[in-house]
């Protein structure tokens, strides 16, 4: 998995550890980078330190390109409390990689539920529960990345504009 954002306790990231412990636990054998910089960085690393999975749960800090990290990751993530129209959600989309992500703001129009994505409640139980799902249910992420072929479209900005105009 990897996710990117600032480092903000309304982002989620500490919550992520505890869904990524539990699946850790269980012996589902996954790793999570997340891409970004903070003031949380440091209660992050902590909590990953005391949780032990500070080897699985990659604090990565700012990159200058984050789009090969996710190009490699099998799966995104977005654990936020609260998003406006988040364009990392769009380019992950676009790079055609499944989503678990809270559905906030506008994420619920951008992800189809379990259509293009799967969206979850901002609770340790769903990021737990989204993130097993893609890692127990094959049919599923096929299912997911099959929808994901074409989606760029959906970020056409001439489409865009004209659908603007039309309602104008």
């Amino acid at each position: 998995f990897v996710s990117i954002g600032r480092l903000h306790s309304r982002k989620g990231y500490h919550k992520l550890i505890e869904a990524h412990k539990r699946l850790i636990d269980e012996g589902f054998h996954h790793s999570i980078v997340v891409i970004g910089d903070g003031g949380e960085m440091a209660n992050l690393k902590a909590q990953a330190a005391q949780s032990n999975v500070e080897k699985t749960f990659i604090l990565a800090g700012n990159q200058m390109n984050p789009y090969p990290y996710i190009k490699k990751a099998d799966y995104f993530v977005l654990p936020s409390e609260s998003e406006a129209w988040p364009l990392v959600i769009a380019e992950a989309l676009i790079l055609q990689k499944p989503i678990v992500a809270t559905n906030v703001g506008d994420v619920g129009l951008m992800i189809k539920n379990r259509e293009t994505g799967y969206l979850i409640n901002y609770e340790v139980d769903e990021m737990y529960e989204g993130m097993k799902a893609f890692l127990t249910n094959p049919e599923l992420v096929i299912h997911i990345r099959e929808n994901l072929k074409n989606i760029e479209s959906q970020f056409d900005n001439q489409k865009i504009f004209d659908s603007i105009t039309e309602i104008i």
